[in-house]
């Protein structure tokens, strides 16, 4: 296990994923906390943490004097960690971590009129050109997310190429020597307005994340803003911080 985070949070995962792959199947009873404490070397406090955690989020429930059993069927969410690490915390790297392809359905891209609301994020002048890229995030067919993406053109002066239908915009971004590495990223529920609701197939008033993402490089030039509504039943989002000595 990763010392670095939680232990009650990595063993909530750790089963969390045999419900999902169904090595648990619903109605089964899990090993007991003594048996999970010993396979996973933690202490029984830890495991009774993580049990109280999957119960309270619904994947299992406890039958007194009997034990704990995995709960009815839920869907296979993918869980997306909001960081204050340099790290990539994006889709495409919650896809790749969790083993499974993505695809995406660019629905425009190209410069922008200057704007004083890129150009603020940007940390550039008004009159330097933005370079925008609006684009639906699949896993497994399903719409997961609605990204609205902008970077400034002039770190990326051949953009307009590429098929970012087929090319990953950070791939695309790491080979310019400007793949984002530092994030300052901020999470809201808001209401589904009529344009997400229809991208991201729920209804229209019902409740979605938005996600800011502003990116610098590793000189800590910002090289990306990106706006990301995403389908709460599809994603769950981990916020993950360092303690202050």
């Amino acid at each position: 296990m990763d010392y670095r985070m939680p232990l009650y949070i990595q063993l909530q995962d750790i089963i969390t994923k045999k419900i999902e792959e169904q090595v648990f199947l619903p109605g089964e009873k899990i090993p007991s906390e003594r048996e999970l404490a010993e396979t996973y070397g933690v202490n029984r406090m830890t495991v009774k943490r993580a049990i109280n955690q999957l119960v309270e989020k619904g994947y299992l429930h406890r039958v007194q004097g009997s034990g704990t059993y995995v709960d009815k069927p839920r869907r296979t969410k993918l869980n997306m960690e909001l960081s204050t690490e340099d790290r990539n915390t994006g889709i495409t790297a919650m896809l790749k971590k969790s083993g499974m392809q993505g695809r995406n359905i660019v629905l425009g891209q190209g410069d922008l009129e200057p704007s004083d609301y890129y150009a603020y994020y940007l940390g550039i002048r008004k009159e330097d050109i933005v370079w925008g890229l609006h684009r639906v995030r699949l896993s497994k067919e399903k719409p997961i997310a609605v990204e609205y993406t902008y970077v400034p053109k002039k770190y990326f002066e051949d953009i307009d190429q590429i098929d970012f239908e087929k090319v990953s915009l950070y791939d695309y971004m790491d080979a310019r020597d400007h793949l984002p590495r530092h994030f300052n990223q901020e999470l809201q529920a808001v209401e589904a307005g009529e344009k997400e609701a229809g991208l991201l197939q729920v209804e229209k008033g019902s409740t979605i994340f938005r996600v800011i993402y502003i990116g610098a490089d590793k000189n800590y030039t910002i090289v990306e803003y990106t706006e990301a509504y995403v389908n709460p039943e599809l994603i769950e989002f981990h916020y993950q911080t360092e303690a202050v000595q």
